[in-house]
């Protein structure tokens, strides 16, 4: 969507009461099925994962992050890498479609349920790409699983590099008690703040679309949200004791001024993964460099997929 676009369809919301949000849904989906993927349900196990897939080639899991579901995070990744790759772009538990029976939230149901789709589409070979509490799932995907990933990208994802000291930080820094009023707004203001951590140059949005973005995006599952948060939070002493670490080539991705992982932890993290790990930062990007500046996001999963992670 252009500039031109965005105000047409901006006075249409203010003048008509349009769902801006509603038909930017249905856009996702229609550029989707161009590209050639093709959307289902999968049940596994306990899980029902709402999935798109397709396109032929060495496979590539993308993983989304807290907020919307997993096309608004990757529409400029999927036409980057269909024409040469296979896709597998799910919606975490309790994001968009998908859902369980289990109500366990530590992060390894996440793992479970990917990992599950992937043997039930008889993967073999699946690179990852993930942003933020994706980028989490994949780490730990990464790790339990090195014969089915020979590598990982990161973006903007601390791994078990992760602090109580960073955690504490970042509630002082955005003056808040736990991370849910961040990333499960409740409210319109909750939402802008939610714009503003993402991009590097924040776009201001009307009442009426931050409304229906709350509707759409947030107040479906919105408790299960929080609890992800809480157990993803309440693990990290766990997963940083385990002894079977990421150990595959590794690309990480980091927006410079990212206020909720400061880049800081983007080098500890590399430090700690060693020559397996690369680590490129992003200038004047913030929390969703995929999204502010996909063509280097793009260059740099392709040169990585060429490269280190190729056959």
């Amino acid at each position: 969507m252009n500039l031109l676009d965005r105000r047409w369809a901006l006075a249409l919301v203010l003048l008509l009461g349009c769902d801006l949000i509603e038909a930017r849904q249905g856009q996702l989906e229609a550029s989707m099925r161009r590209a050639g993927l093709v959307e289902s349900w999968e049940q596994v196990g306990p899980a029902r994962l709402h999935v798109w897939s397709g396109g032929e080639g060495p496979t590539v899991l993308l993983l989304h992050g807290f907020g919307a579901e997993t096309i608004w995070q990757w529409p400029a990744q999927v036409r980057a890498l269909i024409g040469d790759h296979r896709l597998v772009l799910p919606d975490l538990l309790w994001f968009g479609g998908s859902e369980s029976t289990d109500r366990d939230f530590r992060i390894e149901r996440q793992v479970d349920a990917v990992e599950a789709l992937l043997e039930s589409y008889g993967e073999e070979r699946v690179a990852v790409v993930g942003i933020s509490y994706g980028g989490l799932v994949a780490h730990e995907l990464g790790s339990r699983r090195p014969d089915l990933v020979p590598c990982v990208a990161l973006l903007d994802s601390p791994g078990r590099a992760y602090t109580d000291a960073d955690y504490a930080a970042l509630l002082e820094r955005f003056g808040v008690e736990h991370p849910a009023p961040l990333l499960v707004p409740t409210d319109g203001a909750g939402v802008q703040r939610l714009v503003d951590l993402a991009y590097f140059r924040p776009p201001t949005v009307p009442e009426s679309v931050r409304q229906q973005i709350l509707t759409h995006h947030y107040d479906h599952h919105s408790a299960e949200k929080v609890e992800l948060l809480e157990a993803v939070v309440g693990q990290m002493d766990e997963l940083r004791a385990q002894a079977k670490d990421l150990a595959v080539p590794t690309l990480l991705l980091w927006g410079e001024q990212d206020p909720v992982f400061p880049v800081e932890i983007g080098r500890r993290l590399k430090n700690r993964l060693g020559d397996l790990a690369e680590l490129q930062v992003i200038p004047r990007a913030k929390h969703a460099p995929n999204l502010e500046h996909p063509a280097v996001v793009n260059r740099a999963l392709r040169e990585f997929f060429d490269g280190r992670c190729g056959p």
